[in-house]
């Protein structure tokens, strides 16, 4: 479902922005719920050819495994809700790997249920963490394409700060 900026297509973001918050915010959730897989997902908006981070919404992994994870169905809903409502859209599926590294797995890629969104992995393989946003819907079923995140001192338009 293509998102209209300036009545241009931004299907294909060219990097996500995500502020300096929401980034710790995402490393601290999923940090807390280790040695388990975390989860939630990032409302997002368009700034020209990028998308822009606005919320992100904390899940809890009903699965509580170390090697994967499904969001409270109860917690997806309302984040889509509320999404809808702000005039957002689901931007990222945000999950931890808590032993391997930042790049999709095999289930990652067989359980992808919105390929229109970004999947933003985050390892804690390594320290400081790291960080990567991939791209599944590519142009002919292309492989998936890492996305740049440009991480931001400016907080979200929403003004949640």
């Amino acid at each position: 479902m293509p998102r209209r900026v300036r009545d241009v297509a931004v299907d294909r973001p060219g990097a996500l922005v995500l502020d300096a918050g929401t980034r710790d915010e995402i490393e601290r959730h999923l940090t807390a719920a280790l040695p388990n897989e975390a989860c939630g997902l990032l409302a997002a908006s368009a700034d020209v050819d990028r998308w822009r981070a606005e919320r992100f919404y904390p899940g809890r992994n009903v699965d509580a495994s170390p090697v994967r994870f499904t969001m409270d169905p109860r917690e997806v809903v309302a984040a889509f809700d509320d999404m809808e409502k702000r005039g957002w859209w689901l931007g990222a599926i945000v999950h931890s790997h808590p032993r391997t590294p930042a790049s999709l797995s095999r289930t990652d890629l067989r359980e992808a249920a919105y390929p229109e969104a970004l999947l933003l992995v985050v390892s804690f393989a390594v320290r400081p963490p790291a960080m990567r946003a991939w791209l599944l819907a590519g142009d002919g079923g292309d492989a998936p394409r890492e996305v740049p995140i440009v991480v931001s001192d400016r907080p979200p338009a929403n003004g949640r700060r």
